[in-house]
This record gives C-alpha cells, sequence and structure tokens, in this order.
C-alpha cells in the first residue's frame, strides 16, 4: 500500500514537473491605434482627410457667403421692395440656409465616412500583418492592447515591427 502511494505521489510530481517545464511561449502587445497613426499609410490618409476636409470646408464658405450677402440685400432694400419681391427673397434666403445647413451635414457625414473605410482598411492590412509576424516570429498569442490593458513589459511591444512591415509592404 505504501508504495502504492508513493508511486502515485511520484508519478504526480513528475506530471506537475512536466507541466511547469514547457518551453516559454512568446506573447506579443500591439498598439493598433498607434499603428494607424504612424504608418506612412496613415500618416498619408490623415492628410487625405485633411485636404478633403477644407475642400469641403471651402465650398461651405461659397455657400455662406452667398447666403450673407442675399441677406445684406434684403435687409438693405427689404423696406423699399414690394411685397411680393420681397417675400420671393425671403423665401430663396430661407432655402439657402436650408441648403447650407444640409450640405453641412453631409460634408461632415462624408468626412466620418472616408474615415470609417480607411480606418477599416488600414485595420484589415495591419491585422493580416499581425498574423504574419505571430507565425513568422512564433508567437503564443499577440494581445490588442486597447483591451484594457494596464501594463506590458515593452520588450512585449511589437508596435514597431508592425508599422515597419506595414511600411515596407504597403508604402505608396
Amino acid at each position: 500500500m505504501k508504495r502504492t502511494i508513493a508511486a502515485l505521489v511520484l508519478a504526480t510530481i513528475i506530471a506537475a514537473t512536466s507541466a511547469f517545464a514547457a518551453p516559454d511561449q512568446k506573447i506579443g502587445v500591439v498598439d493598433l491605434q498607434r499603428a494607424v497613426s504612424e504608418t506612412k499609410e496613415g500618416v498619408a490618409a490623415r492628410a487625405d482627410i485633411f485636404k478633403k476636409t477644407e475642400q469641403l470646408n471651402s465650398e461651405l464658405k461659397g455657400i455662406q457667403v452667398d447666403f450673407e450677402k442675399l441677406k445684406a440685400d434684403l435687409e438693405k432694400d427689404g423696406a423699399s421692395m414690394k411685397a411680393e419681391v420681397r417675400a420671393e427673397k425671403e423665401s430663396r434666403l430661407q432655402q439657402k440656409s436650408r441648403d447650407f445647413q444640409k450640405r453641412q451635414r453631409d460634408a461632415q457625414e462624408e468626412i466620418k465616412q472616408m474615415e470609417a473605410d480607411l480606418l477599416q482598411k488600414m485595420i484589415n492590412r495591419l491585422s493580416l500583418l499581425i498574423g504574419k509576424i505571430g507565425d513568422e516570429g512564433e508567437y503564443a498569442v499577440i494581445i490588442e492592447q486597447s483591451v484594457g490593458m494596464r501594463y506590458y513589459s515593452k520588450n512585449v511591444d511589437i508596435t514597431p515591427l508592425l508599422i515597419k512591415k506595414a511600411d515596407e509592404t504597403y508604402a505608396k
């Protein structure tokens, strides 16, 4: 009986030792937000968004100038106009105001959609590269930093590697 218990204890110790002797597993952490903003593609995307925003702002300023001119004309000459002419100009002024507000909303939505499309495209590309980095570097797991990690050692941060590979792979 003592032999059976001793053999069972010995088997348990050997099994526990084998479990702890498993090879070290590599873990990587990546900051996708940083990668998106620091890659050449990300910088170019931000420049494209800025350029589109400036273009839309210029268009909106033109509409606003037309509105302000019509409003100033109405205020200046409104008292001396016939009632029908004044009513028609007021109607045009209201329509210009509605057109401006609608175009402003449309422009904001257009920029948001452009940002979302570019971000999704970049995240898809970066995800493919993360998979390749994981395979090539034999990582057991690569975790995205934004999942609530409070601390991780900088030696497991593969973001610089991801940025480098993205710039090499997707450089414009």
